[in-house]
């Protein structure tokens, strides 16, 4: 059993190691805020990694309702704002590990650099305007 977790850690080491050079050079490009306009629209679409978990991903899909496209906006505004201070996913991102298939490089594409205006980006809740 120690033996199959020691084999199981040094193959994730290996992994780990194997592509943090790739993604570190990604990091270091710096993008145009139109180019990260159009990533974070394209990753708030219902079904993306930042859509996915929206109201408007399972309830308005197509964005037909004006509360679904004012969250989508919200969710395009935050997507191009510096990383929130307290998120679920820090520790996972920080130790280089994916979320989604997104590591850290990923998300500093899109995500200005800075400290965050909020202290939370906000709530994602369905508002009664999406049911219908």
């Amino acid at each position: 059993m120690k033996m199959r977790l020691l084999m199981a850690s040094t193959l994730v080491a290996v992994l780990f190691f194997a592509h943090a050079p790739a993604h570190a050079q990604k990091a270091k490009k710096s993008q145009s805020l139109a180019s990260r306009t159009s990533a974070c629209r394209a990753d708030c679409r219902a079904g993306s990694t930042h859509g996915l978990y929206r109201p408007y991903n399972a309830v308005d899909p197509k964005l037909k309702s004006p509360e679904g496209r004012k969250l989508y906006a919200e969710c395009v505004r935050l997507c191009l704002a510096p990383l929130p201070t307290v998120f679920i996913q820090k520790p996972i991102i920080e130790a280089g590990l994916p979320w989604f298939g997104m590591y850290k490089s990923d998300c500093l594409n899109c995500h200005a650099k800075g400290k965050p205006k909020w202290f939370w980006p906000g709530v994602i809740t369905t508002p009664d305007d999406l049911r219908r």
